[in-house]
């Protein structure tokens, strides 16, 4: 009899978890139930909620000055954050911790209007 504890099941509690995040993040830009919706002409670069986001963790910088450039002239990125996001029981995509079920990583532009 051996020693050791089998870990089978913890390798399967694993995989199960791995799967599910894969499969949430294949829904945020993918389906009928989208992760806000994607710009025409900028591929990966999606509107959630008034905000310019990208599915996924990126460089911030990088895509804050992309966002900005993207945005219309009285409107100015702030910030760029990591930040995370689920869908929850109605199936609508909301900001969530990074360790809940089906968690997808976002990186979000916040955006503000530029005094005239």
């Amino acid at each position: 009899m051996s020693t050791h504890p089998d870990q089978t099941y913890i390798a399967i509690l694993g995989a199960a978890l791995a799967q599910a995040n894969i499969n949430a993040l294949i829904l945020a830009e993918n389906g009928n139930n989208q992760l806000g919706a994607p710009l025409r002409d900028h591929p990966g670069i999606r509107n959630w909620d008034g905000n310019l986001t990208r599915v996924g963790h990126h460089d911030k910088n990088a895509f804050a000055l992309e966002a900005d450039a993207i945005l219309p002239a009285h409107i100015s990125v702030d910030i760029a954050d990591h930040r995370y996001a689920r869908l929850d029981d109605q199936d609508t995509w909301t900001r969530c911790p990074a360790d809940a079920d089906g968690a997808v990583p976002i990186t979000v532009a916040l955006a503000k209007i530029r005094p005239r």
